[in-house]
């Protein structure tokens, strides 16, 4: 039976390699609950046998729209023996490193190798890798594909040194140089946290920031860890219990934990706004990254580069690299609020870039150019009113002057990005870093996994008149939102509990004032430009309430609308909601899982247009 690692969907396809031999693998599929998986043979010798394709194939799910090129993009085809040789040479550099480490306080700078990859040597000791026998040969014994992510793939790689591997390699649904930042930062950000921060994350080995390397793909080699996804004890509409205590236990079980890594990601404030490097991959910047380092080898090993945060590389095809770069970063520690305006510029100027291209019929899709010019407007406006949005030397918000340092904002802090190890004694680990960021925690908002921007409902029949004499089904949905008042109340507690000196950050006026950064930066698709416009007119209702209060640092609300472009906006906004409501599948803008896709084809429910795409049977 296979076991469950990491993020692993449930159901999903399961390719595996199991070697027999030096020559003839064995490549298995399997669905997640499987008892005996499928099995074809392939040839290790060669790397074009279409028999092994499968263990490289996108299988997790389907789109509507597009199928085959979203599946392509998903493609990770690696070479085997570039990986095999690759392993092997961390065995090599491990024997080195037992020589010459002298002090437990010394930390090797990292290995920027012959064969384009970078290693961690620190982390090769024999108790992290394991040792082959002084005449033995690197072998990997078995591969199995165990995650099938929303941006890359995670490969279980096992060696006959008796120790598992993480293969982890990123899908190609952005450009080169963009996946190259994104795991030079990580990698780093990871690196940071295992060594400044304690926190429990998986020690990478080794990584390769683009595909010159024998792998043939970017990709960031870690330790697998064994464990139990935090994600199985989160049950966020769980009733209240009758003894007002046990549900609140069984909700902090997971909120505590990511309460805490939050808090140390919180703990170092850092000397510019941006994404962490290795000092040599910002050969730049002469700042170190934060003050107050003690220990010689850990002074100089970080750097503050360009933000990868994905809301500045997400969908910039039209723009090229070194445009996009003038608006990421890094930002002085004295201007936080430059974070927000170099968004709005950003995707401004993509819109217009988006929108010439369309207009030389060079767009590689059709895109609606009104919309583009909409775009355009909105995101000026919200660079346009940045550097307002908050009085900087504000004495009403408490603390403002620790909520604008730059600290660390992890993306991704869920419980589907935990595993707890039984053997570790219950530990907890962070798996994933990618998108990493440092900006002001007065711009970070509440993790996916509890944030909750509806009616605040804090108490069903005191907030609810009549509440008992609704119908079952207004009951339901008035305890669906006080649900999820409760979760984020939770997080906002422990929030003050681990770190009480940032928690003006959840007033609600201070949510407010940062909606419409946030709606830029959890953007999905095109029309939700609309979500931020809808938050910026939000504003101008309370600016001079706010303006009064001394919040904010106009006296006047910075834009104009007209009555037509207001009613013009309600308009569109309310098309936009008519139409998620009519597309059950636009939250994961058309992607299915793919036993859900199957089942909604064979039972007719989605069609097959002659487009090659699909459609739902009205």
């Amino acid at each position: 039976m296979l076991q469950f690692r990491f993020r692993l969907p449930l159901q999903a396809s399961r390719p595996a390699l199991a070697f027999c031999g030096s020559r003839t693998p064995r490549v298995s599929t399997a669905r997640f609950i499987s008892d005996k998986p499928n099995e074809v043979f392939t040839r290790l010798s060669d790397d074009n046998d279409p028999q092994r394709d499968a263990f490289f194939k996108y299988s997790w799910g389907s789109w509507l729209k597009n199928d085959r090129v979203e599946k392509e993009k998903r493609t990770t085809k690696f070479s085997i023996e570039g990986l095999t040789d690759v392993i092997g040479d961390l065995y090599v550099q491990a024997k080195v490193q037992a020589k010459t480490d002298s002090s437990k306080d010394q930390v090797a700078a990292p290995s920027y190798n012959p064969n384009l990859t970078v290693s961690l040597p620190h982390n090769l000791s024999a108790d992290n890798i394991k040792s082959l026998s002084p005449n033995e040969t690197l072998k990997i014994t078995a591969m199995a594909s165990i995650h099938e992510g929303k941006h890359h793939r995670i490969y279980k790689v096992d060696t006959n040194a008796g120790k598992s591997f993480v293969l982890r390699i990123p899908y190609a649904t952005n450009s080169e140089a963009t996946i190259s930042y994104r795991l030079k930062s990580e990698v780093a950000t990871m690196d940071f946290a295992d060594l400044k921060l304690g926190l429990k994350v998986p020690k990478v080995y080794c990584f390769g920031a683009n595909a010159l390397n024998p792998i043939r793909q970017p990709f960031i080699l870690q330790e697998f860890i064994e464990g139990r996804l935090l994600m199985r004890d989160w049950t966020p509409l769980e009733d209240d219990a009758k003894d007002k205590k046990s549900h609140l236990i069984k909700l902090n079980k997971v909120i505590e934990p990511l309460s805490q890594f939050q808090a140390k990601l919180l703990s170092v404030p850092f000397n510019q706004f941006g994404s962490l490097y290795f000092a040599k991959d910002v050969p730049e910047s002469q700042e170190p990254a934060y003050n107050g380092e003690t220990n010689p080898s850990l002074a100089n090993r970080w750097r503050i580069g360009i933000s990868v945060e994905r809301c500045f590389w997400r969908q910039k095809s039209a723009m090229t690299l070194e445009n996009v770069k003038k608006f990421t970063g890094p930002w002085s520690k004295d201007k936080p609020l430059d974070v927000v305006k170099d968004l709005g510029l950003l995707e401004a100027e993509n819109a217009k870039a988006r929108l010439a291209l369309q207009q030389a019929d060079a767009s590689p899709a059709p895109v609606d150019e009104t919309m583009l010019r909409e775009q355009a407007r909105t995101f000026e406006n919200v660079a346009k009113i940045s550097t307002m949005l908050f009085n900087t030397k504000s004495t009403v918000i408490p603390n403002m002057d620790e909520l604008l340092k730059p600290r660390l904002h992890h993306p991704d802090l869920d419980p589907m990005n935990v595993l707890t190890n039984e053997k570790d004694g219950d530990a907890t680990y962070l798996l994933d870093f990618e998108n990493t960021t440092i900006k002001p925690f007065i711009l970070q908002n509440s993790p996916q996994f509890v944030a909750y921007d509806g009616p605040k409902i804090y108490n069903l029949e005191e907030d609810v008149e009549g509440y008992k004499d609704l119908s079952e089904a207004e009951q339901v949905q008035y305890q669906f939102m006080y649900k999820r008042t409760r979760n984020q109340h939770l997080w906002e507690s422990a929030l003050n509990r681990t770190y009480s000196s940032l928690i003006s950050a959840v007033a609600p006026p201070v949510k407010l004032l940062r909606s419409p950064y946030v709606a830029c930066v959890e953007r999905k698709n095109d029309a939700e430009y609309l979500l931020v416009d809808e938050s910026l007119i939000q504003l101008r209702e309370v600016w001079e309430v706010f303006a009064k209060n001394k919040l904010v640092d106009s006296t006047k609300f910075p834009l104009e609308y007209t009555q037509e472009q207001l009613q013009k906006h309600a308009d569109d906004l309310n098309a936009f909601h008519e139409k998620l409501i009519k597309s059950p599948f636009a939250a994961t803008q058309g992607w299915i899982p793919q036993d859900m896709f199957e089942n909604l084809v064979n039972a007719g429910i989605l069609v097959k247009e002659a487009n090659g795409n699909y459609a739902i049977k009205q």
